[in-house]
């Protein structure tokens, strides 16, 4: 005789196929969420990088054009350091409020943002 199993052993059964289910679909979705973060932080080190090269050659330039307007270029290269000393000066006592708001708010952005299919 063949034993059928009983509604209590086929609905385990189905409890655990469904919390496995859930289990591997919340793995996926962990998993693309770090891969848009990552992806988010890659482009934006690109961006930077390429930001850092424009403003080195544009300082260079700077530094020139002060220095031949002025006839000394250690006058107009101190001139392109003064700008940026300013800057940095600003951007330290600014930057909880300036770059580490805007940062934390685009990683939450990518991590909590409304899928398209939902």
């Amino acid at each position: 005789m063949s034993e059928q199993p009983s509604f209590f052993e086929e609905l385990k059964l189905i409890i655990i196929s469904y919390l496995e289910s859930k289990v591997q679909l919340y793995k996926i979705g962990a998993y693309e969420k770090v891969a848009k973060v990552t992806a988010v932080l890659f482009s934006s080190m690109v961006v930077a990088l390429l930001g850092f090269f424009l403003l080195f050659f544009l300082s260079i330039s700077g530094g020139f054009f002060f220095g031949t307007l002025f006839n000394s270029n250690t006058l107009g290269f101190l001139i392109i350091f003064g700008i940026f000393l300013i800057l940095f000066i600003f951007i330290v006592i600014y930057r909880k409020k300036l770059l580490e708001k805007y940062i934390t708010d685009k990683v939450i952005e990518q991590l909590f943002e409304k899928e398209e299919n939902d």
